[in-house]
């Protein structure tokens, strides 16, 4: 007679995890956004390649955030996107805006400060900026990341 009820307890105990773990793939989808798709922006990525050229790549250890012209000047003229920390399956778009969000110039050669593939206006696109220093212009250093 004790154990009459244990059929039933079982399935009233795996219904209500059941129905818990639906509940929270249903409503909670940022637990698995790493894992959905990959045309999603990636805010991992993003700040990591705003950090690398900010204060190493284009910069120096010893003074971050503030870049080296022509170090900066070179970077954007060879186009040097393809060495970024990124997969294969990810786009990026680097540029240095002014306040205003205009596309500066770098260097002596006046250097246009963008480069990588053009950012699609229906992309889901993670955007990552860092405050730098050019030549003692204080200017945005935007990485788009699709």
């Amino acid at each position: 007679m004790a154990r009459a009820q244990t059929t039933m307890d079982f399935a009233v105990g795996v219904s209500v995890f059941l129905v818990t773990v639906a509940f929270a793939f249903a409503f909670v989808p940022g637990i698995i956004t790493p894992f959905a798709d990959p045309d999603v922006g990636d805010p991992v990525s993003a700040n990591r390649i705003a950090d690398d050229l900010a204060t190493d790549r284009l910069g120096s250890t010893d003074s971050p955030y503030s870049l080296d012209a022509e170090r900066t000047a070179a970077f954007f003229e060879n186009g040097e996107v393809a060495e970024l920390p990124l997969r294969g399956y990810k786009a990026v778009n680097v540029t240095i805006e002014d306040t205003e969000g205009n596309v500066t110039t770098v260097g002596e050669g006046d250097v246009r400060a963008a480069t990588g593939r053009t950012v699609p206006e229906d992309a889901d696109t993670t955007v990552a900026w860092r405050t730098v220093a050019v030549g003692g212009d204080r200017l945005e250093l935007v990485v788009r990341v699709w």
